[in-house]
């Protein structure tokens, strides 16, 4: 394993924790069962409004971000972008010490798009250069013009493309034994690309809507943004979790949150001495079997907690207009949104300190010809830039705030679809999921 796969993996210890595991424990959990009262006791009533919350932004604004120019110009540094990464990770040499291509993809594109989606909206379906192709390879005769190779995608369909894509995508991260090997990373990019650019010449804009993994993904978490649209198209300024509540227009969303909420509990659980057992000895094919049977057992372990508080929610639910009790399995989805969220921020925030900087280190030498384009090829990554006690208190505090927002969320949806006697003890199975998480993802970031 190679010393960029070690950091991105083993993101923290138990020696970073500024205070005893036992203490941040309680003191996470405690967050979560105070804010959960607090709420029982001081919101009463649904004060969300979802999609149509929002105050208008100032009219020049709102004109140069819907600009036919603006749009144009984020397609053509989507496109630009994707072609270099390619180029750096095909005709580059296949190590990620001295090619960035890796840096790119996995913390420039991967993480970094996580803090920008949130603080700007769905900006990667903006950049989306895999859309811009798709429009292109459609105006090609054999499909500008031949309506029979067009398609609606089916409703059935869902969201199970974007999930079994991102699948994919955490097997390369996680699982693939050389998986900062940019020839590897240039495979997958390539065969990724591919498919979701005739998919989307075939079944049009429903496509990125539904099938392309990183576009539903960054969108579910550009609905934590304070910037949106509501129903009638205008740009808004909003509540974030009135954002987060527009989520819940997408029925099938649920298998996403919970797939990368499993993949980052793998991801810490790869950390413990316990999986250091279990695979010891194990190389090549085998540690790839193991390691596979693991996120998959972990995703399933998220789920099954998540699908039990459902369960156990149903008999306080309401009855909806057609006389059939509420679904609460996509209804409650959206509160998830910020614990994947903090999840991620827990998982990646060290990551991205330190090892985002190589990305524009190796920038000055992309190809492995000796240039110095930008004076940093002899310069080295500063691990002083950030301490410990730093980075912990940012983990665990993506982890409790994130879980907070959840059980924020999640109270204001419940008013609405429980049964008003039954409000408060109706959310004890949800509040149970949340504080199993809590402690789950400090304990995995702790590394016991």
């Amino acid at each position: 394993m190679t010393g960029e796969q070690i950091l991105a993996h083993g993101l923290g210890s138990r020696a970073d924790l500024p205070v005893p595991t036992w203490l941040a424990l309680f003191a996470g959990v405690l967050a979560v069962l105070v804010s959960f009262f607090a709420l029982a006791a001081l919101w009463t009533e649904p004060r969300l409004r979802g999609a149509r919350a929002g105050t208008p932004l100032p009219a020049g604004l709102a004109r140069i971000v819907d600009a036919l120019a603006t749009r144009v110009a984020l397609r053509v540094v989507g496109v630009l972008l994707l072609a270099l990464l390619l180029a750096t990770a095909w005709f580059g040499t296949d190590s990620s010490a001295t090619n960035p291509a890796a840096t790119w993809f996995y913390v420039w594109f991967w993480v970094a798009l996580v803090p920008l989606s949130i603080a700007l909206g769905p900006i990667w379906r903006r950049l989306n250069p895999l859309r811009t192709l798709a429009v292109a390879l459609r105006m090609l005769p054999p499909l500008r013009y031949g309506g029979r190779w067009r398609r609606t995608l089916p409703e059935r369909v869902g969201y199970w493309p974007a999930t079994v894509g991102l699948l994919a995508f955490l097997w390369l991260e996680l699982v693939y034994g050389e998986s900062d090997s940019p020839r590897a990373i240039a495979v997958f990019v390539t065969a990724y690309v591919l498919v979701h650019v005739v998919a989307g010449a075939v079944f049009g804009r429903g496509w990125f809507d539904h099938g392309e993994s990183f576009e539903v993904y960054f969108g579910l978490i550009a609905a934590l943004s304070p910037f949106g649209r509501r129903d009638d198209g205008v740009l808004v300024v909003r509540n974030p979790l009135d954002g987060l509540l527009t989520i819940q227009r997408s029925e099938g969303l649920t298998p996403v949150v919970l797939v990368i909420l499993g993949s980052t509990a793998f991801d810490g659980l790869t950390r413990l001495p316990l999986w250091g057992d279990v695979t010891e000895g194990s190389r090549g094919v085998m540690l790839a079997l193991l390691a596979t049977a693991g996120l998959a057992a972990a995703i399933i372990a998220i789920a099954g907690i998540y699908t039990g508080g459902i369960w156990l929610t149903r008999p306080y639910l309401r009855k909806n207009t057609d006389g059939q009790p509420f679904e609460p399995y996509s209804a409650f989805a959206h509160s998830l949104v910020p614990i994947m969220i903090g999840y991620t921020v827990a998982h990646y925030f060290s990551f991205a300190v330190f090892q985002g900087q190589a990305g524009l280190l190796l920038a000055s030498d992309p190809f492995g010809l000796g240039w110095n384009l930008f004076g940093t090829a002899d310069a080295t990554i500063d691990y002083t830039v950030i301490g410990t006690t730093t980075i912990a208190f940012v983990q665990v505090a993506g982890i409790v705030v994130g879980h907070i927002l959840g059980v924020t969320s999640a109270h204001d949806k419940a008013i609405g679809v429980l049964r008003p006697k039954y409000v408060k003890v109706g959310q004890y199975p949800m509040l149970a999921v949340m504080v199993a998480y809590t402690a789950t993802g400090i304990a995995l970031v702790a590394g016991v």
